[in-house]
């Protein structure tokens, strides 16, 4: 975009899809210089994409660097909800970073997003910090089921993506979004995808694209994140 605002996008689909390698194709192609990651099922597929952290101390000391590309490989022997609020409340103190939260609908309902969250979505794309200091986020959120994920993140999406969907009234819901026909979601072959951007009328599709071990964009360069000041 232009004015180079920062950007929310959202990623659904159901397993094997390819919503997982969509989303590391736009982190390559945003090159953000600061990256922080939620990974809730410490994904093999994210494996080098951001260091990994086991301790979420230790993965909020690492955002006081002027580049990081973290990555919270999340403790489930411990409150899961509880570490998301101060992984939110960290990016928020932290700022100017893409955040990319995966598995979005173990920590937020339809109806229900966790205080820290919420506030990262709503009002994220532009705000002052504790000190005053003008910041900026920018968010990806990822998730099988948009039933399951709480309707703030959606309707701040600056683009949605959806690879095949299995539940009806997911298609349903999220068609809504697209514009276009909820049994095309039903009915997407593994790999195919489609999208709408903020401001466009009408919905593209395409299929994901691989060379070799590295996955190339099926789609038009993304815009650049704004330059931290």
């Amino acid at each position: 975009m232009a004015d180079g605002k920062a950007l929310v996008l959202a990623a659904f689909g159901a397993r094997g899809t390819g919503k997982t390698a969509w989303v590391k194709q736009q982190i390559t192609a945003l090159k953000p210089s600061r990256l922080l990651i939620w990974d809730f099922k410490h994904d093999p597929a994210l494996d080098g994409v951001g260091k990994p952290f086991t301790s979420l101390g230790a993965a909020i000391l690492e955002l006081k660097k002027p580049a990081f590309k973290v990555r919270y490989l999340v403790d489930h022997g411990r409150d899961f909800h509880a570490q998301f609020e101060l992984f939110c409340l960290a990016a928020w103190e932290s700022g100017c970073l893409l955040m990319f939260v995966d598995e979005l609908p173990e920590v937020t309902k339809a109806n229900k997003a966790p205080p820290a969250w919420r506030r990262c979505v709503n009002i994220g794309r532009d705000y002052r910090d504790s000190k005053g200091v003008r910041k900026w986020l920018s968010i990806i959120g990822a998730g099988q089921r948009t039933k399951e994920c709480d309707k703030s993140f959606i309707g701040n999406a600056d683009v949605i993506h959806t690879g095949r969907l299995t539940n009806p009234t997911d298609a349903k819901e999220l068609a809504q979004f697209l514009g276009c026909d909820p049994r095309t979601l039903l009915t997407l072959a593994d790999l195919h995808w489609i999208e709408r951007r903020v401001g466009q009328m009408e919905p593209t599709t395409g299929k994901l694209t691989f060379s070799g071990k590295k996955a190339t964009p099926a789609a038009p360069a993304k815009p650049p994140l704004r330059k931290r000041p």
